[in-house]
């Protein structure tokens, strides 16, 4: 992978990186090397959301194999989005001062070993251990909070953009493995597809160590702004109204995403459809989130974050109205139409706040992120727990889709509230 023979950029200042580029570097960003980066962040980012989020494929025959309720499986779900978003904050802060070869391979190894582990579980202390705790600090380490800092290193003009084509790994990650997994399934039976899928990972790792030329990939395009020594960023990051504002849009995010998906399978079945196409549905569901992802990063460079995002929270909900809705009148329009709403926006808001994060704390990214993907992890939790806990407690699933549309409000909610994150950058004076 060569390095393209450019200029240096402009140092970074406080204030964050500028969108200007000089004319050299006009259109030239997303090719050749920038480009091969951002395809290396998409191959990790469908390794890690692709597998780990396949959790809901597995809800059905584990907890009727294992004779578990549908809250104590969700359960581990909220252990796994936890531990991953406690474990995000070191993985960024890792790569800040390692880089990324040191964070990917080690995490690449966990996360095989505990999908293994998943693969005998029989207790549910094994379940928290294996695909709770090992494979939530293994996706954290595979996943965008290392992503988002080396994406930095590479490009400026197009940040948003590229971050959204590292971003629609999820998609693709998904709509692959969703329908795979539940085929294996089907055939073989869950352990051996979380068998296979640890093992895949386990032989991942030593290739990325040997094949990649780390050197070139960590060197970047942009000289690097002077990086804190402190391990984490400082506290007065955590205190700021973006730092809060960017928190809080991502975990309503993840809140209203997940209090939905977990339980999608299972709904679906429930209403009639056979396993293999509620997986489908799924895994489309994911796929489609590739169209939402791209159109926003472009949308948001050239219109604004505020209208685009409030299009994309605003889609979200009627997407659950109309999953809603399906109890009442069980078919394929209805279906479809909840699929291609809320799949072609979800995981849009991602790529935004991960540029954010790049533009307003150029010094610290890796870190920054790792410590806001930690409201991934509690809004995913939090989701996921809620949902299977609110139908044990209702028998239904409405309880669950209300939780979601109010999270879809509070999450745009920053965007209206803090004028910074809504432009990108802050006023001359250091304020928002």
């Amino acid at each position: 992978m060569e390095r393209p023979q450019m200029q240096a950029g402009p140092a970074a200042t406080p204030r964050g990186p500028s969108d200007a580029q000089p004319p050299e570097f006009a259109g030239r960003e997303m090719a050749g090397a920038g480009l091969a980066v951002v395809a290396l962040c998409f191959a990790m980012n469908m390794l890690a959301r692709g597998l780990g989020e396949s959790f809901a494929v597995f809800l059905l025959p584990v907890t009727e194999d294992l004779g578990w309720s549908r809250g104590a499986f969700s359960s581990i779900y909220a252990v796994y989005m936890i531990a991953q978003g406690l474990a995000a904050p070191l993985a960024g802060a890792l790569f800040d001062r390692h880089g990324a070869r040191a964070v990917w391979i080690p995490a690449l190894m966990l996360f095989g070993a505990g999908l293994l582990v998943a693969s005998v579980m029989t207790q549910w202390w094994m379940a928290v251990l294996g695909p709770g705790i090992m494979v939530g600090f293994g996706v954290a380490g595979t996943g965008m909070a290392v992503g988002a800092g080396l994406i930095a290193r590479w490009f400026r003009g197009e940040l948003t953009m590229a971050m959204a084509g590292a971003y629609a790994g999820l998609s693709v990650g998904m709509i692959t493995v969703a329908p795979l997994a539940a085929a294996i399934i089907e055939a073989e039976g869950w352990r051996f597809a979380y068998r296979l899928m640890g093992g895949a990972l386990l032989v991942a790792g030593p290739v990325l160590l040997v094949v990649l030329p780390w050197r070139r990939i960590g060197a970047g395009r942009w000289p690097s702004a002077p990086r804190s020594r402190s391990l984490f960023p400082p506290r007065r990051i955590l205190l700021e109204k973006e730092f809060l504002g960017l928190f809080v849009a991502l975990m309503m995010t993840a809140v209203c995403t997940w209090s939905v998906l977990l339980q999608l399978v299972a709904y679906l079945t429930e209403l009639g459809y056979s396993p293999l196409a509620a997986a489908t549905a799924y895994g489309v569901v994911g796929g489609l989130s590739i169209v939402g992802i791209l159109a926003t990063g472009w949308l948001a460079d050239r219109f604004g974050r505020r209208p685009v995002l409030t299009a994309s929270f605003s889609m979200s909900a009627l997407g659950v109205v109309v999953l809603w809705l399906l109890e009442l009148a069980p078919g394929f329009a209805l279906l479809a139409a909840f699929v291609a709403v809320f799949g072609c926006n979800m995981g849009s808001r991602g790529p935004v706040v991960t540029a954010l994060v790049a533009r307003l704390y150029p010094q610290n990214v890796g870190a920054v992120f790792g410590m806001i993907t930690i409201g991934l992890g509690i809004g995913s939790a939090v989701g996921g727990f809620a949902s299977g806990l609110l139908h044990d407690l209702t028998g239904g699933y409405g309880a669950s889709f209300v939780l979601a549309i109010v999270a879809a409000g509070l999450g745009l909610a920053p965007f209206w509230l803090v004028r910074s994150i809504a432009t990108g950058r802050r006023d001359e004076d250091g304020t928002a």
